[in-house]
């Protein structure tokens, strides 16, 4: 059972490797920030990974040094070892204990902390949105979904599996596989938006997978500072430091459920979970969810302009040919973010001062005094002399000194 786990350990880290591998050469070709912001996502996953089958490995060889002992034991040969240390007797399970205490919280610390400084250079690196030059997008979109399929269905099997004894440490891949399936699945929906010519999904999804991504890092770091105050019972198997339980949440949410009705259970002191209540909840929430979300983009499509107003309609960026600007009244559009509304004030006067920004302590005042400042904040104005005479514009004066003029202006515009 621990060789196939160790196999199964071995398969979850090189298809990760896999998927960030090519996840990212396909996101490159495509110019998509989500799918490279993915891959950065599944490259931190390949390395835990790999963590995870070195731990592995580490308990199997426990395993083994304890039936071997276990072996000697019977055989008589008890007495010699009892006249040795601990550590020289059980230097497997010292290695792992030692690997466990020092190792896995350096590894989860050094994890977080590249997980935020790549979520801060992602932020910063993503720009305005762009239409991504797909050259064959059928083969990007086919690629992208062919990995969907392949990382769900092994991670589904992985996190199954890890529920027997002596697997658990294939959760923490088994749910990165999951994780990764999730985030090509969204990469996917942003090749579509793309091709529909809404490229700002493309924006939102990074940015959103940006956040995730800090979240990640902060998630670790404090679970790093939390285990220094861990109490520690020897003989008791501890949750894997970087297993994250948000990467767990997002790749079975349903597991929410079954943590709420043991909640529940214990808090009430009977079988809340075995109400039809419950039950109706946790067979319809996937339904309820979808129901709220519809309601929520059909109140979007329902736009009322106030009197005094015009709006600007567009459609994936673009002015509706036909209904570009939409009088006061209700309106019916497509649901965002489909459709957008931008709002203008087409009947008030409107106005700006050129020269400075207006104090508007000051705006009720009748007499302005050059002594007294009456802007916020004044803009001097550089101009060429009159007494320069001639073109200041003309290359023939390149090199000598024209005079210039310092001014203070205030111009109020009204429009």
């Amino acid at each position: 059972m621990e060789r196939n786990g160790q196999r199964g350990a071995v398969t979850n880290f090189l298809l990760l490797l896999l998927a960030a591998v090519l996840g990212y050469g396909i996101a490159r070709n495509t110019q998509t920030f989500t799918g490279q912001v993915a891959s950065f996502i599944m490259a931190f996953g390949v390395l835990t990974a790999l963590v995870s089958w070195f731990q592995l490995r580490l308990e199997e060889q426990e395993r083994l040094e304890r039936l071997e002992f276990e072996e000697v034991t019977r055989a008589g040969g008890a007495q010699s070892l009892f006249n040795t240390s601990e550590a020289e007797a059980y230097p497997a399970r010292r290695s792992r204990e030692l690997f466990e205490r020092v190792l896995v919280p350096v590894f989860t610390g050094l994890v977080s902390l590249g997980q935020a400084y790549v979520a801060y250079l992602c932020w910063r690196w993503i720009g305005a949105p762009v239409t991504p030059a797909l050259n064959s997008p059928l083969l990007a979109l086919g690629l992208f979904g062919g990995l969907f399929i392949l990382l769900f269905m092994v991670g589904q099997y992985s996190t199954g599996v890890a529920r027997l004894e002596g697997l658990r440490l294939l959760r923490p891949s088994g749910n990165l596989l999951l994780l990764s399936a999730y985030l090509c699945a969204v990469t996917t929906a942003v090749l579509g938006a793309a091709v529909a010519e809404f490229p700002r999904a493309d924006l939102h999804a990074a940015r959103a997978l940006c956040l995730l991504l800090g979240v990640l890092a902060f998630e670790g770091l404090v679970a790093v500072v939390l285990e220094r105050y861990r109490p520690r019972v020897r003989g008791k198997v501890a949750h894997p430091l970087y297993d994250s339980r948000l990467v767990g949440l997002l790749s079975h949410p349903e597991g929410v459920f079954s943590t709420a009705a043991s909640a529940l259970d214990y808090q009430f002191g009977f079988k809340v979970s075995d109400t039809w209540f419950y039950q109706f909840l946790q067979r319809s929430a996937g339904w309820l969810f979808l129901g709220q979300v519809g309601l929520l983009l059909l109140s979007s499509s329902i736009t009322f302009v106030n009197p005094g107003e015009q709006a600007l309609l567009e459609r994936f960026g673009r002015p509706v040919p036909g209904r570009e600007i939409l009088n006061p009244g209700l309106h019916f559009t497509r649901p965002w973010p489909i459709d957008e509304i931008r709002r203008y004030r087409t009947e008030q006067i409107q106005s700006f001062t050129v020269g400075g920004i207006p104090d508007e302590s000051r705006k009720d005042e009748m007499a302005f005094l050059w002594t007294v400042s009456h802007f916020k904040e004044e803009f001097n104005l550089l101009t060429p002399s009159q007494s320069a005479g001639g073109d200041v514009t003309d290359p023939g004066l390149a090199g000598r000194n024209i005079p210039l003029s310092f001014l203070t202006v205030s111009i109020p515009i009204h429009y």
